[in-house]
């Protein structure tokens, strides 16, 4: 080690040379390495859905979930099952253990729908479908929709696209989509599948000798694929088909459903054929009705109904090779023509865009620093070694991102996030050797000798705070497991290779620079370097006001270079005279730090310029219903997007939207959770011009949804909850979320007192909006009560009852027909007419093996109020109260506080049993994230000791060096609190980054600090007197201020555009590293030499 910068002196050539292998090395990986916006993760998550037509909640839960859930409980992967029982249809979350290998996630997800395929259902057309590729997140947004052509203002009615052709269209660009290299899959939403319907009245179908039955078998036996077997002949083997496909929808008009008598001039049977339209069946060729999905694109001009495209990545792409190619291609397709020129493919979210500003953040952080070292060094001891220091900081970033590909490391939002970290520390090594080889040159000696001494003596220190810095984060590797290890895999390994780096360089490359570069004033006394030359003028301009004389010798002219060092070196003479003063003091601001109330909110939201709008309607709502709302609310959002800054200029906040109704889409972004297919719900996916403008949008669509704006023509929007959401770093959580639960099938109306009472308690908080529970409301349900006697009488079954009128209302599938390489479902049910009234179930008749029977003569219909949906976690119902919070507000603090609060505590107490109140949402997330980074704390803590321990072989210079710990938190927590940020994921990071510059200055403080005890006591065994002790200290201190003085100069000037400008993500860690270093320096010139004090020995006479 003491070896390794003689060695680059003497070789300069091969030290060079390496250097620059490594940083062309790194230059290429920079240019060929993975890109994508969030690092790659195995998110262990699925959902199985089941849907069965006409079934209540309640029959979906007890009947469908209950079973499902049973079987899927079994496996010893699974960690947490949650499902909700919705009318029709079954969601069943499924999560696995943290602990299950990526490898073995396939595996586990085999095993699950091995389970439920055995699950028995309550009829056999009913089949549990498992989606696996939940966390797959679209990188690439398009909406493929019509636009006006150039010159006119409106699509002509005329001309307008259908939906089969926006199918079609859409169906092109996908096909040329998933040829690109790295896309992973192109999923089609908004996508309105054709159907044909019969249909007719109720009064019509109960005069008719026919069946549903009877028309489906009809249906099947014309419409059909079947083998006509195969010839074998001389010219080889033919296969023989009938020609039986309905060719064509006017067919099944004339499908022949029975046969008449007939008069004179009959056929040679003496009978009619009746085809099925005399039967006073409508056929009718269009569209799925009601749709499962409505997708529109709009812009501040207009809106339009579009399919929307979303492009995944395969693992180990590079995201923004993938969106060229992809928005290429879409060019090509344009311009070859294959592509009409009305027809417009727009992008909605690009997720490159927000990887290239970050990679761009990065270059300008790394600029910021370079200019920063070069003009505060330059300020302080010149250019050259500004220069020097300067240089160091490109190699090391550059040469690092060669050796962090060889682990895997992607350049994504937490390696990007590492890198500007790291900025801070990667400075330290290169300003120690640059300020001991210009100190050993002022003593004396030679460049070259002073340079190589100066490495030599401080570069086991420097190893040992590099190493105790890495290992502040390698142990998050160990701490966390799973996706949660996945997703920061490369902060804490881009960092320690960038640390052990820069040790590497400033061992060698940078002894090199300063023996080159590096030179001694030529008159110590007369210095070059601005602020010295300014306080020499000054001190000279003092002394001759004093009449004092010129310092003469170099260590004179070092103690004398201004007011600065004199005014430290008389600060810390009196700490060390008052050591209980300053560490009491010091004791009392740690104390004082701590009591300061700094929010705890993990994850902060993101300043993206998009934004979503959830919109919910009563759980009973048709898609016809919510897109009327939906429609509402997107004119409301053209109206808001005009606006007129304080400066007078006028912008367009909206680019573009894209509205899905019925349900949510794909995952547009890792945070985001797209909701199942859910007719009362609807999402908006709003694209602003600028980030800057997201969140007073947000703010002001919220309140115009709630409250209308005269002003603009704006009413509120009635009898919806309409859902402004800005983007969070973390797991997709509701701010405010408080579980209520009960054991297995709780009683659900005392589940609902309960729920009430936790709601009116959660908005009784000033900084709450939008309080909901996860249940909803109840609707009201025509409830068929059919009576057993009577229906047994008239040899009617439940089942025959449930049947048809599950295809009166709902529609039943008598064949597929064929047309090219495509089948449309062919449906039975009655006319819009008798669907949409509800009164008209009383007239119904029942098919039965007897014939049909009205409904009326063996049940009754009645209205009652039923669940909509019923929510459950790992097998126990649960209502899930949920509120967002206001802008500035903490959702943990407000949570922490409902769930402590006295009217909290009486309802607990009032509780049936089994019955209970949990934490959920972003405060039980955070939670979660905060033990295990405390793990981690704890793991770094032990792994610093040790390191300690081994360097000084002293528990008490160990015991030193471990309080700047609790010091850096003073000026960090103060930091957080004066600037009004949260103590979350990115600023506990900064605090690790804190703690690694803080030891590194103690590390070398107490090192330097030894040299200079042991030179003098050099030549006598008599220990040092009380005041000499005190002097060498404050002698050692003052030779460190420098060094100390330009790492956290040129760390805090680097940070400070980025805590002014940095947004979000980087603004707290930015403050609390500037205040924690700031406060950390401080009090660390101080309280080490007093602490240092106490444990050096001192002759008994002086003490």
């Amino acid at each position: 080690m003491r070896g390794l910068p003689e060695f680059a002196v003497q070789r300069p050539t091969i030290t060079i040379t390496l250097v620059l292998l490594c940083v062309t090395w790194g230059g290429v990986s920079f240019f060929t390495m993975p890109r994508r916006e969030d690092p790659e993760f195995t998110l262990k998550i699925a959902i199985v859905t089941t849907r069965w037509h006409g079934a209540s909640a309640e029959q979906i839960e007890k009947l469908v979930t209950d079973p499902l859930e049973d079987a899927i409980d079994g496996l010893e992967e699974v960690r947490l099952i949650r499902s909700t029982s919705s009318s029709e249809q079954s969601v069943i979350f499924v999560e696995l253990e943290d602990s299950v290998p990526g490898a073995r996630v396939d595996d586990a997800w085999d095993r699950v729908r091995a389970r439920i395929r055995n699950v028995p259902m309550p009829e056999e057309s009913i089949s549990p479908f498992l989606f696996d590729e939940f966390s797959d997140t679209s990188v690439l947004l398009y909406a493929v929709h019509q636009r006006p052509l150039d010159g006119d203002s409106v699509i002509d009615p005329q001309y307008a696209y259908s939906p089969r052709q926006l199918d079609l269209y859409s169906e092109r660009i996908r096909d040329a989509l998933r040829l690109l290299p790295g896309v992973s899959q192109v999923g089609r939403f908004g996508v309105q599948e054709e159907a044909i319907y019969l249909e007719t009245d109720e009064g019509n179908w109960s005069t008719l000798e026919l069946t549903t039955s009877q028309i489906e078998s009809l249906a099947e036996s014309q419409n059909i694929v079947a083998p006509g077997g195969k010839i074998d002949a001389k010219d080889g083997r033919f296969f023989v088909k009938p020609a039986g496909d309905v060719s064509a929808v006017a067919a099944f008009d004339s499908l022949v459903v029975g046969v008449v008598a007939a008069g004179e001039g009959a056929g040679d049977a003496g009978f009619n054929q009746v085809p099925l339209k005399n039967m006073g069946l409508n056929v009718r060729r269009g569209y799925i009705d009601p749709p499962q999905r409505i997708c529109r694109y709009g812009t501040p001009e207009f809106e339009t109904d579009a399919i929307i495209l979303a492009v995944s990545m395969k693992s180990g792409a590079n995201i923004i090779d993938i969106c060229d190619r992809s928005k290429g291609s879409v060019a090509q397709l344009q311009r070859t023509g294959v592509l009409p020129p009305d027809l417009a493919v727009s992008i909605i979210s690009d997720q490159s865009d927000s990887v290239k500003q970050r990679i761009r953040e990065v270059g300008v952080n790394i600029v910021q620093a370079i200019l920063v070292v070069v003009v505060l060094v330059y300020l302080v001891v010149g250019f050259r070694t500004a220069a020097v220091m300067a240089a160091n900081i490109p190699f090391v970033v550059i040469s690092s991102l060669a050796i962090i590909t060889l682990f895997d490391v992607q350049l994504e939002q937490m390696s990007l996030a590492s890198m500007i970290i790291s900025l801070g520390l990667l400075v330290d090594n290169a300003v120690q050797i640059c300020d001991q080889s210009r100190t050993n040159q002022i003593a004396g000696m030679s460049p070259r000798e002073a340079s190589v001494e100066g490495a030599k003596m401080l570069g086991p220190s420097m190893l040992s705070g590099t190493g105790t810095t890495i290992a502040a984060f390698i142990p998050m590797l160990i701490a966390m497991d799973g996706a949660n290890r996945e997703f920061i895999y490369s902060l804490p390994i881009t960092l320690s290779v960038m640390l052990a780096v820069s040790w590497v360089l400033a061992m060698t490359f940078c002894v090199i620079l300063a023996a080159w570069f590096i030179r001694p004033p030529k008159d110590t006394s007369r210095p070059t370097a601005p602020l010295p030359w300014l306080m020499a003028r000054l001190g000279a301009l003092d002394r001759q006001l004093r009449g004092k004389k010129r310092a003469t010798t170099p260590l004179q002219q070092q103690a004398s270079r201004g007011g600065f060092y004199q005014l430290y070196a008389g600060a810390l003479s009196w700490s060390l005279r008052h050591r209980f003063v300053t560490i009491s003091a010091s004791v009392g601001m740690f104390l004082l730090a701590t009591r300061l109330p700094v929010s705890s909110e993990f994850f902060p939201l993101t300043q993206r310029d998009q934004f979503a709008v959830e919109i919910h309607l009563p759980e009973s709502s048709s898609i016809e219903q919510t897109n009327r709302v939906a429609r509402q609310v997107e004119e409301m959002i053209r109206a808001l997007s005009h606006h007129v800054d304080a400066e007078g200029q006028s912008h367009e906040r909206l680019l573009n939207m894209r509205t899905i109704v019925g349900g949510g889409g794909s995952r547009w972004y890792l945070a985001w959770e797209p909701e199942s297919l859910k007719p009362n719900y609807a999402e908006i996916l709003i694209h602003t011009t600028d980030g800057k403008f997201t969140h007073d949008f947000a703010e002001q669509l919220r309140v115009a949804a709630r409250q209308g704006i005269e002003t603009l023509g704006l009413s509120p929007v009635a009898g919806a909850r309409v859902v402004p959401v800005e983007l969070a770093l973390g797991p997709p959580a509701d701010p405010v979320v408080l579980r209520v639960m009960g054991n297995g099938l709780a009683d659900a109306s005392e589940l609902r007192r309960v729920a009430n009472r936790v709601k009116s308690i959660v908005d009784a908080e000033p900084d709450t909006w939008d309080v909901n529970d996860s249940w909803g409301v109840p609707s009201q349900q025509l409830f068929v009560d059919v009576d057993s006697d009577r229906a047994s009488l008239s040899g009617v079954r439940n089942a025959e009852v449930a049947a048809t009128l599950d295809a009166y209302y709902s529609g039943k599938l008598l064949t597929m027909y064929r047309e090219g390489d495509r089948q449309i479902p062919v449906y039975f049910r009655l006319n819009p007419e008798s669907r949409q009234s509800p009164a008209a179930i009383k007239d119904a008749h029942i098919e039965s093996r007897v014939g049909k029977i009205s409904l009326a003569a063996i049940a009754s219909v009645k209205p009652q109020w039923r669940l909509e949906s019923i929510d459950r976690r790992n097998g126990n119902r649960t209502i899930e109260v949920r509120s967002r919070v206001n802008f500035g507000a903490s959702g943990n603090d407000i949570t922490n506080r409902v769930f402590s609060s006295a009217a909290m505590e009486e309802l607990r107490a009032e509780l049936p049993p089994g019955f209970r109140i949990e934490i959920g949402g972003a405060l039980e997330e955070s939670m979660k994230a905060q033990w295990k980074m405390f793990r981690s704390f704890g793991m770094s803590f032990i792994a610093i000791i040790l390191l300690l321990i081994f360097q000084f072989n002293s528990l008490a210079r160990t015991a030193i060096i471990i309080v700047t710990l609790p010091l850096a938190l003073v000026g960090a927590l103060f930091g957080l609190w004066v600037t009004g940020n949260a103590f979350g994921f990115m600023p506990q990071l900064g605090v690790l980054a804190l703690f690694g510059i803080v030891l590194n200055s103690a590390i070398l403080f107490v090192e330097f600090a030894d040299i200079v005890m042991k030179g003098r006591r050099s030549g006598t065994d008599q220990p040092l007197t009380r005041s000499e002790h005190f002097a060498a200290i404050v002698d050692a201190a003052r030779q460190r201020l420098m060094p100390i003085f330009l790492t956290t100069a040129t760390t805090v000037g680097g940070l400070v555009p980025l805590a002014l400008a940095g947004g979000p993500l980087w603004t707290g860690l930015a403050w609390l590293l500037i205040f924690g270093l700031s406060f950390a320096t401080a009090l660390t010139l101080f309280v080490i030499p007093v602490l240092y004090s106490f444990l050096s020995p001192t002759s008994r006479g002086d003490v």
